[in-house]
C-alpha cells in the first residue's frame, strides 16, 4: 500500500507541480524545502513542531514557549505548508531556533528533511497523517505526538475507505492527542490503538492574544470608525451576500462602517473588484495612509497579514467567515476574546464542537442562509444589552476551556524525558 500511495503521490505532483508554480508564483521560492534540501545546520537531537498555516502556528505558539522553557537545551524548530504560517513563525526567532518548510511524503524526500533536523521528537498540530514521513521517523527511534486532532464528517468517510492500511500508520505514532471524545472515537473507529489515544482538548483556546497592538496608521483610521461590523476570513461566494446586508442595515444604521477581511491573501484583489462593482466607497488598508479623510469611505479591505486578531477590538459585531459557503467555517475564539457578539452560518462542520458550545451558552448568534444576515447584525446593533451577554458568554467559554497546552506538556515531558 507505501507503494501504491508514494506512486499515486508522485503522478499527482508530476501533473499538477508546474500548474501551480506558475499561477502561485508565490510557492517557487519553497520548493527546495519541500523537496527536502533544507537550508538549516546539520541538528542534532531537536524537537520538531509542524503547524500547518497561520491557525496553527498560533495554537501552538503557547506551546512554544512552555517547550523553550522544558527543554532549555534542544534546538526548537518549526515547519509549516503555507508562506503565511511561515511567516509568523519566524516573527517567535526569540524562541524558535529554526523554521521552514514541510517536505512533500515522498520517502526520498523526506529521509532527505529528517536526517537534516535529526529530531528526537515530532509534535504535529492537527490531524496531519503523512505516511512516508511517518514511517521515517520510526525507522529512526523517533517519537511523534500527534496534537489538536480532529476528524471532520467529510474525513470521517474518506478515511473509513482506508482504515485496514490506516491502522498501520497509526503505529507510527507515539501519542494521538484529539479535541474532542468525537474526535477521539472517530480516530479509532479509523484504526488508531485507544492505548495511544487521548483527549487533550483543542489548543486554540489557549492562543496567546495578538503580539503587536493595532498599527498607528490603522488605530487612527478605526477611532472614528463605529459601529463597526467585521467580516473576517471570508471565503468566495460570501462577500456579496455581506455587502448586500451591509446596504440593507446602512437604511437604519448609516453611520455603520465594514471591514472585510479575506482568508486568503491571495484572493485580496479579486475582493477589490467585487467592491468595484458594489458601488460602495471603499479603500484597501495598504492604502490609507494616502486617505487621511476616513469619513468618506464606507468599506475597508484588510488588505494585510496579522491584523486581524487585533483589530477585533474595534468591532461592534463580527461576522465569521467560510460558514455561508460549505467551507466547515473558521475559528471564533479570537473575537471571543476580545468580548465580540459573533455571527456565522449554517457551515461550521470544522468547528462543530466550538459552534455548539458557543450556541449552547447564548455566546453567538448562528443563521441558517445569507438572508437572515441583515437581521441578525441589525439586531445586535439594536439591542446592546443582547450584544454585550453574547460577547461576555463568549469570553467566559474560553476561559472555561483553557488549559489543553498544560495537558500536552504533562504527557510530553516523559517523553521527552526519555532521552
Amino acid at each position: 500500500m507505501y507503494f501504491t500511495y508514494t506512486l499515486l503521490l508522485t503522478l499527482g505532483l508530476a501533473l499538477t507541480l508546474p500548474y501551480y508554480l506558475v499561477r502561485f508564483r508565490k510557492y517557487l521560492p519553497t520548493v527546495a524545502d519541500r523537496f527536502g534540501f533544507l537550508k538549516l545546520p546539520q541538528l542534532s537531537k531537536s524537537i520538531w513542531v509542524h503547524a500547518v498555516s497561520v491557525g496553527e502556528v498560533k495554537a501552538v505558539e503557547r506551546l512554544l514557549e512552555r517547550l523553550r522553557q522544558q527543554f532549555p537545551g534542544q534546538t526548537l524548530v518549526v515547519s509549516t505548508a503555507t508562506p503565511t504560517g511561515q511567516h509568523l513563525a519566524r516573527e517567535r526567532c526569540d524562541i524558535v531556533d529554526h523554521t521552514f518548510y514541510f517536505p512533500i511524503d515522498l520517502p526520498w524526500a523526506v529521509r532527505r528533511a529528517v536526517n537534516r533536523v535529526d529530531p528526537e521528537m515530532v509534535i504535529i498540530a492537527e490531524t496531519e497523517i503523512w505516511p512516508n514521513f511517518l514511517r521515517a521517523c520510526r525507522s529512526r527511534g523517533t517519537r511523534v505526538v500527534m496534537i489538536n486532532g480532529r476528524i471532520s464528517d467529510k474525513s470521517f468517510a474518506r478515511y473509513r475507505l482506508v482504515r485496514r492500511w490506516l491502522r498501520r500508520v497509526f503505529e507510527d505514532y507515539t501519542i494521538i492527542g484529539m479535541q474532542s471524545d468525537l474526535d477521539r472515537r472517530r480516530i479509532e473507529a479509523i484504526g488508531a490503538d485507544p492505548l495511544k489515544v487521548t483527549v487533550f482538548g483543542n489548543l486554540k483556546y489557549d492562543v496567546i492574544g495578538a503580539a503587536r497592538p493595532v498599527d498607528d496608521e490603522l488605530a487612527n483610521w478605526l477611532a472614528n470608525w463605529n459601529p463597526l461590523w467585521i467580516a473576517a476570513s471570508t471565503m468566495p461566494g460570501e462577500e456579496e451576500p455581506v455587502l448586500e446586508a451591509f446596504t440593507s442595515v446602512r437604511k437604519t444604521h448609516p453611520d455603520l462602517k465594514l471591514m472585510i477581511a479575506p482568508r486568503h491573501v491571495d484572493r485580496f484583489d479579486a475582493v477589490e473588484e467585487i467592491l468595484k462593482r458594489s458601488g460602495l466607497r471603499f479603500i484597501r488598508r495598504s492604502r490609507i495612509q494616502d486617505s487621511p479623510a476616513n469619513g468618506s469611505f464606507a468599506v475597508l479591505l484588510l488588505d494585510s497579514i496579522g491584523e486581524l486578531a487585533a483589530v477585533f477590538q474595534s468591532a461592534a459585531v463580527v461576522f465569521m467567515g467560510g460558514s455561508l459557503v460549505p467551507k466547515g467555517g473558521h475559528n471564533v475564539l479570537e473575537p471571543a476574546r476580545h468580548r465580540k457578539p459573533i455571527v456565522f452560518g449554517p457551515h461550521m462542520e470544522n468547528f462543530r464542537d466550538m459552534a455548539r458550545l458557543f450556541l449552547e451558552a447564548n455566546a453567538a448568534r448562528q443563521i441558517a442562509s445569507a438572508d437572515q444576515l441583515a437581521p441578525a447584525i441589525r439586531e445586535l446593533l439594536d439591542n446592546e444589552g443582547l450584544a454585550s451577554e453574547l460577547g461576555r458568554n463568549a469570553l467566559g467559554i474560553v476561559d472555561q476551556n483553557s488549559g489543553a497546552t498544560e495537558r500536552v506538556m504533562q504527557v510530553l515531558e516523559p517523553v521527552g524525558a526519555a532521552r
